[in-house]
């Protein structure tokens, strides 16, 4: 019979066997918001050549980062893939940040969300992390590693949306801003060890939802 846990249990376990992570791991604030958008179907390991590129020839300050025409961006991230288009979401990005971060970090999460989803290049996981690590706030990111995880756990059967995972992980979610960027850090380095420590363990959703309506939701 496997070992039925919680959201919150989940959390503890992984603390306890990797530590604390101190995500993200880069050095400045523009380094971290070029790698959110690099990392986007890719490899850190790619990533770190792209940032490697970008900190030789800007050393990441935002106005030299901006400067760069396209074409030489492209050339500076292409280690990352998908270049031509990350290029262009990361002009977006930046001139965002330089522009309306400020007044937008004075927004409910909710609302300052859709702002970030209005960004080129912007879906709902990029969002998610940078509300986490840029804004602090308290969100829930339902990323492969977790929908990964959570189907070793069995909690569904039916692999939901990142929408539906996410909502219904946050309808019971007390975490502060730094619990929850640990949470997704500690989710994600776990799913890189592919590990079956879980193997005998059971994931209970939050007692609004059950595993059927999970199943629903994803018809």
């Amino acid at each position: 019979m496997k070992k039925e846990i919680t959201i919150r249990e989940l959390f503890e376990i992984l603390s306890r066997q990797l530590g604390r992570q101190n995500w993200w791991p880069t050095n400045s604030i523009e380094e971290m918001l070029v790698g959110m958008v690099l990392i986007q179907n890719t490899n850190w390991k790619n990533v770190d050549k792209s940032l490697d590129n970008l900190r030789k020839k800007t050393n990441f300050n935002l106005d030299k980062l901006l400067a760069l025409p396209l074409d030489e961006l492209r050339d500076l991230i292409q280690p990352s893939g998908f270049f031509r288009n990350k290029s262009i979401y990361l002009q977006s990005l930046l001139t965002a940040y330089r522009d309306h971060f400020n007044d937008w970090s004075k927004l409910p999460t909710d609302k300052l969300r859709k702002k970030l989803l209005f960004l080129k290049g912007i879906g709902n996981e990029t969002a998610d992390v940078l509300l986490l690590y840029y804004f602090h706030r308290s969100t829930f990111v339902a990323d492969n590693y977790c929908m990964k995880l959570f189907k070793t756990l069995n909690a569904f059967d039916t692999k939901p949306t990142y929408m539906q995972l996410k909502k219904v992980v946050e309808s019971d979610f007390n975490y502060t801003p730094d619990e929850a960027g640990e949470f997704h850090a500690l989710i994600d380095e776990f799913g890189k060890l592919k590990s079956d420590f879980f193997r005998d363990y059971q994931l209970i959703l939050p007692t609004s939802f059950s595993h059927d309506t999970v199943k629903e939701n994803t018809r």
